[in-house]
């Protein structure tokens, strides 16, 4: 039966990716890549202005659990900032989650032109802080417990992301749609939380969402529990974050889903008045990694990525690579298979 496993990357467009790279290993511990190459990118002519760009793809991960990041750098063209005018309830993805164990420690770890915020508890009562990177993306530590594998790293991978919304109801049902069913928390105000956003004084409405169990497929184990929080603005009309700008300009670009079976998917979507924008039809190669990839778009045009992955390097220095396509639906890779993933680690 096809299936939504759960959120699998998120892809983030920054401008030197010789810079990002390093940093999110420091910050994230995102030190385990799957590939890195550079290519044209035909398949998003659709948000692209049915220009073929080119581009340099780098997908990192980090052991100590959570989803993976695309880390994006566009080499055909000069990629534009994010808006300068940015407010909290504009329409997008806004900021990504990162794991966090330790909130003290984490927290003393940043210099002070790195920290956005003081340490606040969001409204379940988890510590969170804010943190901007050079190309002014915004993430978020939050305090999670879920570790999959100790590291050392002072934050871990991507535990969810924060989306900026135009109808609070709409977009809550269309991500339930995708596996997001579960509501952890609905309410409105001003949320002290957010305060240190753009606009973080207004008054909110907030969902925060999640699924009802684990993420499966390979790396379910590594994944786990993941969150969308959606942020609308009742009093005020958000702007779109990528108006008049195109995929690869800087900014978090899409959000990654991991699926099996994308046919039976993509039949079960359509029921639901869902279409696919464009489909490889078949299996993409990123360096020595092979994915069938499509692409959905929320109520409010941000962009999906649907990722069914074929084939990925386990050691790609030693010649090893692991076949996962239809094997083991929903089943994840044993922990001793993911951890020889260590050995091909990026070390600064």
């Amino acid at each position: 039966m096809a299936k939504i496993h759960g959120i699998q990357h998120i892809g983030v467009a920054v401008s030197d990716m010789n810079r990002s790279l390093p940093l999110y290993r420091k910050w994230f511990g995102m030190d385990i890549p799957f590939f890195d190459s550079i290519q044209a990118a035909p398949l998003m002519r659709v948000f692209t202005r049915n220009e073929v760009i080119t581009k340099r793809a780098s997908m990192v991960m980090s052991l100590r659990g959570g989803s993976a990041m695309e880390v994006i750098e566009a080499t055909s063209f000069q990629p534009s900032a994010l808006p300068s005018d940015f407010q909290l309830g504009d329409i997008g993805i806004f900021a990504v989650h990162m794991r966090m164990a330790n909130t003290t420690k984490a927290y003393a770890a940043f210099a002070p032109d790195q920290l956005h915020s003081p340490v606040c508890k969001d409204p379940m009562g988890c510590h969170r802080f804010l943190l901007q990177d050079p190309n002014q993306n915004y993430f978020i530590a939050v305090e999670d417990p879920q570790i999959y594998n100790s590291t050392g790293a002072t934050l871990g991978g991507v535990g969810g992301l924060s989306i900026g919304v135009s109808d609070i109801n709409a977009a809550k049902a269309f991500y339930a749609l995708l596996g997001f069913d579960q509501v952890l928390y609905q309410g409105s105000g001003v949320y002290q939380d957010l305060a240190s956003f753009p606009g973080g004084s207004q008054e909110l409405e907030r969902v925060i969402l999640t699924s009802n169990e684990p993420a499966k497929g390979p790396f379910g184990g590594v994944i786990g529990f993941s969150k969308i929080e959606l942020i609308c603005t009742p009093q005020r009309k958000g702007q779109k974050i990528f108006r008049g700008r195109i995929w690869g300009d800087i900014g978090f670009v899409h959000l990654g889903l991991d699926v099996y079976d994308m046919r039976g998917l993509q039949a079960q979507l359509k029921t639901n008045g869902i279409e696919f924008n464009c489909d490889s039809q078949e299996a993409l190669s990123m360096g020595q990694t092979q994915v069938h990839c499509a692409y959905i778009c929320d109520p409010d045009g941000i962009l999906i990525e649907l990722i069914e992955v074929y084939k990925f390097p386990l050691l790609e220095k030693w010649g090893l690579f692991l076949n996962v396509h239809g094997k083991r639906a929903g089943k994840h890779l044993p922990k001793w298979l993911i951890r020889l993933l260590r050995f091909s680690r990026i070390k600064d």
